[in-house]
């Protein structure tokens, strides 16, 4: 297009459902990049070739008293009218259950 009056950086709109939005999203977020520099760099990779993006990043989540605590601060920030006391051991139980489910 050497008669195009466009200037550099060009948009591109793409559509998308919502539910593939969302796992864009999620995949930007492992790897620590925006959902643009995801796409950028798996539209510009040659075929059969690994897209140039960050690995997915562990999650390490701390154990004992202190997880318990942040997640009861964070469900009384949302949940006020709720009693603290009577949201600890429904946390726990919650906590608890993702601990056990399976690997």
């Amino acid at each position: 297009m050497p008669d195009s009056n466009r200037q550099l950086p060009v948009r591109v709109d793409l559509r998308l459902t919502e539910e593939e939005r969302e796992y864009l999203n999620e995949e930007a977020l492992k790897r620590g990049i925006s959902r643009q520099e995801l796409l950028r760099a798996r539209v510009l990779t040659e075929a059969n070739e690994p897209a140039p993006i960050p690995e997915i990043k562990p999650v390490h989540y701390s154990s004992g008293r202190d997880s318990i605590d942040r997640a009861i601060e964070a469900v009384t920030r949302v949940y006020s009218y709720v009693p603290r006391h009577k949201l600890e051991p429904i946390v726990c139980t919650v906590i608890c259950a993702l601990n056990a489910r399976p690997k």
